[in-house]
């Protein structure tokens, strides 16, 4: 006969009950862990999120708009490099566009095309002193155009191989809206025939409302020429003015000029 299993009485069941100081202790690890949470979670979300891009607008010069090629040869000069220009802004991480334009289209059609650009630019959501025109020679002068028509004083620009004060006083008078706007880098050469006798660039803000102007003059003895590759004689200053640095100081006068004289 097998024996009934002993029963003990539901009094006599052992039940484990945790202790209040364990639970105030797994409360105050939760509560500092969910703060913690909370705080580090917009720093990290911040670290994730991309800079704004910076977006260039090139505008190349005279020969490759008359050429119709990226790479032409001029006598004196050697090849212009398109490619090349383009693709030095863009290893510094900008979004860049840089067409050949239309072998007929004039200075007033292009510049129409810029600013068509830029405003569609600032419509989809871009800051405007995130875009940055850069033109070289007659690009330069597209440029310049351009910044008088758009009137957006935080725009910038850059132009190679053209000349600043000559340029803003004569788009001051032709285009009947103060002239060129915005922030404007201005790089010639020195021993550039194009630019040989062209004033040195005066800031003048009273005279020239909306437009915050800076100028560097080169010494490489490449002449025109100098526009023609990516180098870092006026890429750099041309990087560092895109990502919105104020702009490069003015050389240090030399023998009491206030710039480097042109050769003749």
């Amino acid at each position: 006969m097998i024996p009934n299993p002993i029963r003990h009485p539901a009094s006599h069941r052992h039940v484990v009950r945790p202790r209040a100081g364990s639970v105030a202790l797994v409360n105050r690890a939760a509560t500092w862990i969910l703060a913690l949470a909370l705080a580090v979670a917009p720093a990290l979300a911040q670290t994730a999120a991309p800079p704004p891009e910076r977006h260039v607008i090139y505008l190349h010069g005279r020969i490759v708009q008359e050429e119709q090629s990226p790479r032409p040869r001029h006598p004196r000069f050697g090849y212009y490099e398109l490619n090349g220009i383009l693709d030095a802004f863009r290893q510094h991480g900008f979004v860049v566009t840089g067409e050949i334009r239309p072998k007929e289209a004039t200075v007033d059609q292009s510049a129409d095309h810029v600013v068509e650009q830029v405003r569609k630019l600032l419509e989809s959501g871009v800051a405007p002193d995130h875009i940055t025109v850069v033109g070289a020679s007659m690009g330069a002068g597209i440029a310049l155009v351009a910044s008088a028509r758009l009137q957006n004083p935080e725009v910038r620009f850059a132009v190679l191989g053209t000349c600043l004060s000559a340029n803003v006083r004569r788009l001051s008078d032709s285009q009947g809206k103060g002239g060129p706007a915005g922030h404007i880098l201005a790089i010639r050469e020195s021993s550039d025939e194009v630019t040989g006798g062209c004033s040195p660039w005066k800031d003048d803000t009273g005279a020239h409302a909306g437009l915050v102007a800076r100028e560097i003059v080169l010494d490489t003895g490449l002449h025109h020429g100098f526009l023609y590759r990516p180098m870092p004689e006026w890429l750099d200053p041309v990087v560092e003015w895109i990502n919105g640095a104020d702009g490069p100081e003015p050389p240090k006068p030399k023998n009491g000029e206030d710039r480097p004289p042109p050769h003749p």
